[in-house]
């Protein structure tokens, strides 16, 4: 009887909130509705805070004429993009999109995949998101079998911003720092070894073959103490092997120790977002 009860419960949770998470429209969890389900600019940003916080999208849709939308998701890497990507393109076919890449997010072991789960749990049904879901962890096919544990670290969170919804997606999803440098984090040290994970550059190889009826480039946004550009040598690889554009302002002098320019040694500021937009959309007019 206990097991039945157990059942139920879950059941009946699991039908509740798969009705309200795809209603919900206000704060991270509105955002990541609007871009998986409803989003239909023809030139879209991806990539991690480096792509929320650096990429006007409304400056970019001005000066070049095609409607844009940042699709940017802080804290976020490869396997969340690919999975928007995926579910963007059930609906609709972008012209253009710019891929921020950062290596900790798309290339190295250096952070866990395992963050990306808040987001792709609650898409697990949608296709191809629970292949996404079991490369990174092969056991959470089991455990999404159970509807609390599909919602059991969000479900706070969607039910206060559906009762309660505040939106916070910024101008067409750019969301840039505030212009003070009132927080500032001591770079790290420059890097000269690393580890790659196979299964982020494998993803990134996944974005290249499902854009091919768009035109991607792969963009690496400024940062204050510039950058070993060999880290980024099996995203070069790929560009030149599937000929994609690959557009590098990390150690670009405009932008090197200019503090005017950098919330922190890893974020530009409003400011410093503005002039990077202007600077990108140079190179793309190219």
């Amino acid at each position: 009887m206990f097991l039945a009860f157990v059942v139920v419960a879950d059941l009946a949770f699991n039908k509740a909130m798969s009705w309200i998470a795809p209603r919900v429209k206000g704060g991270e969890y509105g955002r990541d509705n609007y871009i998986s389900n409803e989003v239909d600019a023809d030139l879209l940003i991806f990539g991690s805070s480096r792509a929320e916080c650096h990429y006007n999208a409304q400056m970019i849709e001005d000066s070049l004429g095609i409607i844009s939308y940042n699709c940017g998701q802080t804290g976020h890497s490869v396997f969340l993009n690919y999975a928007r990507l995926l579910m963007i393109k059930e609906r609709h076919h972008p012209k253009i999109i710019i891929y921020d890449i950062a290596a900790g997010f798309d290339l190295l072991t250096d952070n866990d995949n395992y963050k990306d789960m808040s987001f792709l749990k609650l898409h697990y049904d949608r296709d191809g998101i629970s292949d996404i879901i079991c490369d990174i962890a092969p056991l959470e096919r089991y455990k999404m079998l159970s509807g609390m544990y599909k919602y059991n670290s969000n479900f706070l969170q969607l039910l206060l911003v559906w009762l309660h919804p505040v939106s916070d997606a910024g101008i067409k999803g750019f969301r840039p720092y505030k212009n003070s440098n009132d927080v500032w984090l001591t770079p790290p040290p420059k890097r000269t070894e690393w580890e790659y994970d196979s299964l982020k550059i494998s993803y990134l190889n996944k974005i290249i073959e499902s854009t091919r009826d768009s035109k991607l480039y792969f963009v690496v946004s400024p940062l204050w103490q510039g950058m070993n550009t060999e880290i980024m040598k099996p995203a070069k690889e790929m560009c030149a092997k599937y000929n994609i554009s690959f557009i590098d302002f990390s150690n670009d002098p405009k932008y090197v120790e200019n503090t005017k320019l950098f919330k922190d040694y890893a974020h530009l500021n409003a400011t410093g977002a503005d002039e990077f937009t202007k600077d990108l959309i140079h190179e793309l007019k190219k």
